[in-house]
């Protein structure tokens, strides 16, 4: 049995443990298992804010386009939080958000392979993350013909989908219910084997796992910006295009922040190089300021001891649900082997909505998916083993108690 002095001992050796003191603490009481929905605020941000609202926008007005460098901010961050993607900086910016950059990247890999006339199918999850679907089926829907669905249920069922007719590839590295995490080089490598490319969606792995986009020779991803990155709510994503890929066609979305001579304002278009010309118009200055916070936190990170930290976390949790709640109801649905497990954990849980709505009453913050799964986004930056011993400590009660029958906790927020 784990106990909560051995989740101390653990918390007492973390390596990474410095890294909290970079963060906003949690209320009294408040134990935030949410990472893979909202990241922890850099401790920087308020002051950060402050200095571009007065120091920057107040003062300078205009002049802040280059004396505060908002306009270099996407590449600066991109570059900055390139090493938690396992990608070169110069490949990595930060732009708009997960459902235009992939959109953009879809359409701009669709692209590149218009010359084979042949590959007319985009391989996708429907049942996977609805944005992630709802792209593709977009750009179908107004493909006028020239591009098909062929959908996959299960990663089992890639290997079949997988023909030379097959253009490209829409895959969640983690799934945002099970966490189930494909292995991301080996199936780049059997789309590259067939000529198709793929697009990532990193939402629910980076920052917590490695991803590797550059050892797998990954085409393409993207990353949502406030989950596990931290931040900010409505922060702008990363966006990757492989070194080789870039500036072969023009970018699906062309606006006058990704021309090639942005300032001299031309009305003939011509692409900025590289993953510059992604941007489209302004960008979000005040995000952009509050990213740039934690983006100077992950560059400073030994990403080996993080991912350790998560792995620690991931499996003391799964030990400590199946000892304490796993004889009243509970069960894993994650895989049960880590290396297959992205930054969260999800349960089948008594309840389910309703569960999750007494642990958010009892401190714990957790989010639930129908029908009955609660999910554990574990930030290893900020969330400790003791925290996991204490929010399984009250699910326990919860259920014992059968609390979670309460009428205040019908109406599901989550």
């Amino acid at each position: 049995m784990i106990t909560l002095a051995a989740c101390e001992a653990l918390d007492a050796a973390d390596a990474t443990a410095a890294l909290r003191e970079h963060f906003e603490p949690a209320p009294e009481g408040t134990i935030f298992l949410d990472g893979n929905s909202i990241g922890a605020m850099p401790k920087a941000v308020p002051e950060r804010m402050a200095r571009a609202l007065h120091g920057e926008w107040s003062a300078l007005r205009r002049q802040a386009w280059h004396h505060a460098d908002w306009l270099d901010a996407p590449q600066r961050i991109g570059a900055a939080m390139a090493p938690l993607l396992g990608a070169p900086p110069q490949d990595v910016i930060a732009v708009d958000n997960t459902t235009l950059n992939l959109h953009k990247l879809l359409a701009y890999g669709l692209q590149l392979a218009r010359a084979d006339a042949g590959r007319r199918f985009i391989v996708y999850e429907p049942e996977g993350f609805p944005t992630d679907a709802h792209v593709v089926q977009g750009i179908v829907h107004h493909g006028q013909g020239r591009w098909a669905e062929r959908a996959i249920d299960a990663p089992a069922e890639l290997a079949g989908a997988l023909r030379d007719d097959v253009a490209m590839v829409v895959l969640a590295h983690v799934d945002y219910r099970s966490s189930y995490r494909w292995d991301l080089a080996a199936s780049t490598a059997a789309a590259h084997a067939v000529g198709a490319r793929v697009l990532w969606d990193l939402s629910h792995s980076a920052g917590v796992v490695p991803v590797g986009l550059a050892d797998s020779r990954a085409d393409f991803a993207v990353v949502c910006g406030y989950k596990y990155l931290s931040s900010g709510p409505g922060a702008p994503a990363l966006a990757y295009i492989r070194h080789d890929l870039q500036d072969r066609d023009w970018p699906a979305l062309p606006g006058w922040l990704g021309h090639a001579d942005r300032m001299n304002f031309r009305g003939a278009y011509a692409p900025a190089p590289g993953p510059l010309s992604l941007v489209t118009g302004t960008m979000p200055v005040l995000q952009n300021a509050a990213m740039d916070c934690a983006a100077h936190i992950w560059g400073q990170v030994d990403l080996a001891l993080l991912f350790a930290k998560h792995e620690s976390l991931s499996t003391t949790l799964a030990q400590l649900m199946h000892e304490q709640c796993g004889g009243l109801g509970v069960r894993q649905i994650s895989p049960a082997d880590y290396g297959q497990r992205g930054g969260h954990i999800a349960f089948s849980c008594p309840g389910g909505g309703a569960t999750c709505e007494a642990l958010l009453a009892a401190g714990v913050v957790s989010s639930f998916r129908q029908p009955d799964v609660i999910r554990f986004g574990l930030a290893p930056a900020t969330v400790t083993h003791a925290d996991l011993w204490h929010a399984v400590a009250r699910l326990k009660h919860i259920l014992e108690q059968q609390s979670w029958r309460e009428a205040r906790f019908q109406q599901v927020s989550v």
